[in-house]
């Protein structure tokens, strides 16, 4: 299945062209990109992957957690091609997409939203939870912290597999369907 990837909301954002079985083609967003740079930095994403607009059979989006503004765009843009092209989308959340790059259940994913606050999944949460700084557990982590909340945990993060070795087989899992994509906040919005 020829599928795009937009993934707008992680420091290690990333626009892809992926098949079953690899990465085709792929550019990193590693800047706040503005909305009138997402549709041609898509284009020539899908010329370096020798793909049309009209060539994708699915679009998957990483809908949380992340910025507002981040999160906003890159859903409506999600949405609006899977409209436009008559193509199923799929949303991904942020750490599931981690949690393919490790092969240890037991390693946290950790995200942190505000000074005094961080998501977690992993142990006791088996689901993306918002907790306090107080209820972070001892253990081997993945995932995107702010220095503040890196002091705390105390441990460098485990590594993780290369996102090219694991995205095909994330994408070729997920359910795909005609449902508008929502943005995942996880506060309850």
């Amino acid at each position: 299945m020829k599928t795009l990837f937009l993934d707008l909301a992680s420091h290690d954002a990333l626009i892809a062209c992926c098949d079953d079985k690899s990465v085709v083609a792929s550019a990193s967003v590693h800047a706040r990109i503005g909305d009138h740079e997402l549709i041609p930095m898509t284009e020539k994403v899908l010329a370096a992957a020798g793909w049309k607009f009209e060539d994708l059979e699915g679009i998957a989006c990483i809908v949380g957690p992340g910025g507002f503004t981040s999160l906003r765009v890159a859903v409506t843009y999600a949405n609006v091609l899977a409209d436009q092209l008559q193509i199923p989308s799929a949303g991904i959340h942020l750490s599931d997409l981690y949690q393919a790059r490790t092969k240890d259940p037991e390693v946290y994913w950790v995200h942190s939203t505000k000074k005094d606050q961080l998501f977690i999944r992993g142990g006791a949460w088996s689901e993306p939870t918002l907790i306090s700084l107080e209820e972070i557990p001892n253990g081997e982590w993945m995932g995107e912290l702010i220095e503040e909340h890196q002091k705390i945990i105390k441990s460098d993060p485990v590594a993780i597999q290369p996102i090219n070795d694991v995205l095909p087989l994330l994408l070729e899992a997920q359910k795909y369907d005609k449902e508008l994509l929502v943005p995942w906040y996880g506060r309850g919005w």
